[in-house]
């Protein structure tokens, strides 16, 4: 039973993991060149991670938590992937602009590269928020236990009627 809670707690960071290298992979792509290529070695790397880190979790529900906390920050990191992308596609577009047109390709890439940016903000601060919540409220949730003891208290004047 332990074997296959392990590996159902792999398969739910795998997941997570997953999901947060396709968020992080705008970020991934913005540093490969045509020489060098370290993006796929990074794709596998976060959900390997993430697995590792659900793997440690003593319970499922913790495993979720950190699952989501994962993904919440990978999210909430999209307009920095965002913006990295859309920096050097401006760079690949100016770079390979005509001899003159050098202003206009400049300024047509800086607001296609306003608007990717602000349509991740958006979607990348209120998506990751929310993931970044249930993480929180998973992870370090659970049932407490308050026990209440009603008695009389010693040192208060007693009235009397």
């Amino acid at each position: 039973m332990a074997i296959l809670k392990a590996s159902f707690r792999i398969l739910i960071g795998l997941l997570f993991g997953l999901g947060a290298a396709i968020a992080l992979s705008p970020a991934f792509a913005a540093f490969t060149t045509d020489q060098d290529s370290i993006a796929p070695t990074l794709t596998m790397l976060v959900p390997l991670l993430c697995a590792v880190l659900c793997f440690f979790a003593p319970t499922l529900r913790r495993a979720f938590g950190r699952g989501f906390l994962a993904l919440g920050a990978a999210v909430f990191a999209l307009p920095i992937s965002a913006f990295l992308i859309s920096g050097r596609a401006a760079s690949d577009v100016i770079g390979s602009a005509e001899e003159g047109s050098e202003a206009f390709a400049a300024m047509g890439a800086g607001l296609a590269g306003v608007a990717v940016t602000g349509v991740a903000t958006f979607l990348g601060i209120i998506v990751g928020t929310i993931l970044l919540l249930i993480g929180l409220i998973l992870s370090l949730g659970g049932r407490r236990e308050v026990i209440v003891i009603e008695g009389t208290n010693q040192n208060a004047p007693r009235r009397s009627a």
